[in-house]
């Protein structure tokens, strides 16, 4: 089987190299990739548009498409390969707006009677400012963007006065409408699920650090690292997050809506159970770089599965292990200017599993160009373990302005 995966960043590394572990892949490509990649072994394609994805699959007879970012998910990507007989994994456009419309997911939530935090709708400036006016604050509220941010639209505020930013800076980046929800209080983990329109098999849970430093009300980054599994649930907890995907996609499929690809709920796990933040309609990044080294199950052989509509009875086996991801970004992250440019230096033999996200190439060499430049996942016995292996070994590699968080798995 000729298998590409669609997408440039750690997330798609890692699913590269799992898939590229399968019995059922003989050629795999990442489209269009990174150069770190190609160091790691990868080959990459410099083709990133639909059509040109599309072209590059016909010429190669290509049979399996597997969509990492949003952006493509939200494209014509998929109806494009479809037409043509190629199989792509990943949900429709249409039922996508389940990660690229907030209030769309709010809607199947309420609809589904999954546990959801309460919210209120701005439509505009003034009706947002209005609520927040209302709100007493002796909890915090918390102001999302209706549409993707790629996860720097969502602010916990903790006063009126930081709301109200919130509002000014969302709304004139994103524009309306805009969520002013209630903030849960509990710890908070992510659950993926691979679907295939009716069924599903849970490939695990995590957690990551979306803050750029351990203060809580610092800027929101895409990710700066995280641990699998989450390890503070019970079985029932566990039971309870089947139901959450078993009823969500049964009030999507009740639409006409199946939902085929990775589903990925964002929880918060409260005083009175588990509540559902989000969805995303893809991996997470960097969930996706901790819980693939852990999975034995092939994780091709489940997408093959899914795309076939044989997904019933199938199971996904995980490795006792607890993994540790950490991430190195870019001076200026996430707000930006970032200082790029510079190359990557690793110093030593690297023992663990590295993922190249923000990397390009200048004479001959990797440079860091984007905000999350790599990260470093390490498997062991405990979590205390494998974070004292993934910094050892992250700290083998600089860039000039490298910043890592330094608490990632504690």
């Amino acid at each position: 089987m000729k298998v590409v995966v669609v997408g440039k960043g750690g997330r798609e590394h890692a699913l590269a190299q799992k898939l590229k572990e399968s019995s059922l892949v003989h050629d795999l490509w990442v489209c269009p990739g990174n150069p770190g990649m190609q160091v790691a072994g990868l080959q990459c394609k410099a083709a990133e548009s639909p059509a040109e994805i599309e072209a590059f699959c016909l010429q190669n007879q290509v049979s399996l498409v597997v969509v990492g970012p949003e952006a493509a998910i939200l494209s014509d990507l998929k109806q494009r390969l479809e037409t043509q007989g190629i199989s792509c994994f990943a949900p429709s456009a249409k039922v996508a707006e389940l990660e690229s419309s907030k209030l769309f997911c709010k809607g199947i939530l309420k609809e589904s009677q999954v546990p959801t935090a309460a919210c209120h709708v701005g439509y505009s400036e003034k009706e947002a400012m209005t609520f927040l006016e209302q709100h007493d604050f002796q909890k915090p509220i918390v102001v999302k963007a209706d549409g993707l941010a790629q996860g720097k639209g969502v602010w916990v505020c903790e006063s009126l006065e930081k709301s109200q930013e919130a509002v000014r800076v969302l709304g004139s980046q994103y524009g309306y409408p805009l969520l002013l929800e209630e903030c849960l209080i509990g710890k908070e983990l992510s659950a993926f699920a691979l679907c295939d329109g009716k069924d599903f098999v849970l490939l695990g849970t995590a957690c990551d650090y979306k803050r750029i430093t351990p203060d809580p009300f610092s800027a929101n980054t895409g990710g700066m690292g995280a641990y699998s599994p989450c390890d503070f649930i019970t079985s029932q907890d566990e039971e309870t997050i089947r139901q959450i995907f078993s009823k969500t996609l049964s009030c999507l499929q009740a639409k006409n809506l199946p939902y085929q690809g990775f589903l990925f709920a964002g929880l918060m796990k409260t005083n009175e159970g588990l509540f559902v933040l989000e969805y995303n309609v893809r991996m997470g990044d960097p969930e996706t770089q901790a819980l693939l080294p852990r999975l034995k199950t092939d994780l091709a052989k489940l997408i093959v599965a899914a795309v076939t509509h044989e997904l019933k009875n199938q199971k996904c086996e995980v490795k006792a292990e607890t993994s540790v991801h950490v991430v190195a970004v870019s001076e200026g992250y996430p707000q930006g200017p970032l200082n790029t440019g510079h190359p990557v230096m690793i110093e030593s033999k690297v023992h663990h599993q590295l993922y190249y996200a923000g990397v390009s190439e200048k004479q001959n060499a990797l440079v860091n160009s984007g905000g999350r430049v790599l990260g470093v996942t390490a498997l062991a016995s405990s979590r205390k373990e494998a974070r004292e292996l993934a910094y050892k070994d992250i700290q083998k590699v600089s860039f000039k302005g490298m910043y890592v968080r330094e608490d990632i798995g504690l």
